[in-house]
């Protein structure tokens, strides 16, 4: 009886310990494809994540600002006029070289959001209470031209 009860408690702690095991990312399953914007040393990026367990992709917003306004919230202004708001995500605040602040906020990329924003410019963020315009700083640069780019590396 001994046996068996002792057998059940270390099956259960298996069972407890598979459960909550969270994996590591490895920055090797992890691709970044950046356009540049032309203010506040602002940039989209694309990231993408392929494990075995985790297949992610992320639309990454970051911006400088004079100011740490903890404030969470990414609006996305669409140029069809079309307001994107996720008022629940954390902005992401630290201080730079420049003794401003990095602005930096992440979207998980559902396979609808994904389908809408590929085919789709973005004429306005806000992260936060930050507003960017988004004005990319290569002549032919665009969000669809990202998506494009991201697809094909």
């Amino acid at each position: 009886m001994r046996r068996i009860l002792t057998f059940l408690i270390l099956f259960i702690g298996l069972i407890s310990y598979c459960q909550t095991n969270v994996e590591q990312r490895d920055p090797i399953n992890q691709n970044d494809y950046e356009f540049l914007l032309m203010s506040n040393n602002s940039a989209i990026r694309i990231s993408k994540y392929k494990s075995s367990t985790i297949n992610e992709i992320s639309l990454i917003l970051k911006t400088e600002a004079d100011a740490c306004n903890p404030n969470s919230g990414i609006i996305l202004i669409l140029n069809s006029g079309e307001k994107l708001s996720f008022e629940n995500i954390k902005v992401s605040c630290s201080e730079s070289e420049t003794k401003k602040y990095n602005l930096t906020g992440s979207l998980i990329l559902t396979s609808e959001l994904y389908n809408k924003l590929s085919k789709s410019e973005i004429k306005e963020f806000i992260l936060g209470n930050t507003k960017v315009p988004v004005i990319y700083k290569e002549k032919g640069e665009n969000l669809r031209a990202l998506f494009k780019f991201s697809e094909e590396y």
